[in-house]
């Protein structure tokens, strides 16, 4: 059969830790599919886990969260897929799973949905981590037409995907980004824009925030009393006077937990399929994308660390 490989690391460490590794061509279990990858995208996390300071790298060291491909091969007991669908989701990258950025790889199929026909391959794999996050952070948060949500950070991946998922629900939004081309950008996808040290004190009812540190303390002090806050970066020590003086909620949202535990991954794969059905009637869009080839992994990690990366950035194979 077609050899395999990947792109991991042995040990963690910096960017040059990273290189190819030969892998044993998988073959899929009940419930798993063995799909061949089109397209891996680059997370931050992915950094977070090459280096050590998220201690649950993929069995096979390979990273990447993130993945398109082709279904080559079906699992026992799996009917919503056949050999030949394209299908996308966030499928590994962690404990239990082998990472995306490789050839082949078998996925649980409940993680994974049928790719939106009018995407290429590279589009739809930037798609499932920053768009499940969004999801998971409006959930908690229980968006309604009668909010007032502030996104910190909403010209971020998940940030301009909580935008868009949050004008379907019909919430008045206001987002921060850190430049003029940024918030103009902001504007025409349907919110108000503002510097990101300029959001109002006491004036959202629902607040997201994308980046954590001073962005976070940013937050519970833009939110009004009995607010909810949500955040994708908890890492780190916060004051949380404001949060106790207004009687704040807090949620941290960790949307890798499901491939961690095997409990809730059902729900990533019918939020994906939802998704599909919205970027495909043009509800939704697709990121910005800068398309690397997957040698080209170690450079993309040391630009993300060096502040560079401006766009989301797909890893072709």
């Amino acid at each position: 059969m077609t050899d395999n490989s990947g792109w991991g690391f042995e040990a963690p460490g910096t960017p040059d830790a990273l290189t190819e590794i030969t892998l044993p061509m998988p073959a899929p279990k009940a419930g798993e599919l063995l799909v061949r990858v089109l397209a891996s995208a680059f997370n931050p996390i992915d950094t977070k886990i090459r280096a050590g300071l998220a201690p649950i790298a993929a069995d096979n060291h390979i990273v990447g969260c993130d993945v398109c491909g082709e279904v080559v091969a079906v699992g026992e007991g799996v009917t919503d897929f056949q050999t030949g669908d394209r299908i996308y989701g966030c499928a590994g990258g962690v404990k239990g799973s082998s990472g995306t950025l490789c050839h082949y790889l078998t996925v649980d199929a409940a993680l994974m949905a049928k790719a939106p026909a009018s995407l290429k391959a590279e589009q739809t794999a930037a798609l499932p981590l920053i768009s499940i996050t969004a999801y998971e952070a409006l959930e908690r948060l229980q968006l309604t037409a009668d909010d007032s949500l502030l996104i910190m950070g909403g010209s971020g991946g998940v940030g301009q995907m909580a935008l868009q998922l949050a004008k379907l629900k019909g919430a008045v939004i206001t987002a921060t980004a850190g430049d003029d081309t940024r918030r103009e950008k902001l504007i025409a996808m349907g919110a108000c824009a503002l510097p990101h040290d300029a959001p109002e004190a006491n004036h959202y009812t629902k607040v997201l925030d994308t980046y954590g540190g001073a962005s976070f303390q940013a937050a519970l002090v833009a939110a009004v009393s009995g607010a909810q806050v949500a955040t994708i970066n908890a890492r780190n020590t916060y004051d949380l006077t404001q949060a106790h003086a207004k009687s704040l909620t807090i949620h941290a949202v960790f949307m890798l937990l499901p491939l961690l535990t095997g409990k809730g991954r059902s729900e990533h794969g019918r939020f994906l399929s939802w998704l599909a059905t919205e970027v495909d009637a043009g509800r939704v869009a697709a990121p910005e994308i800068e398309m690397c080839p997957a040698s080209a992994v170690a450079e993309v990690h040391r630009r993300y660390e060096a502040g560079e990366l401006k766009t989301k950035v797909v890893f072709t194979l």
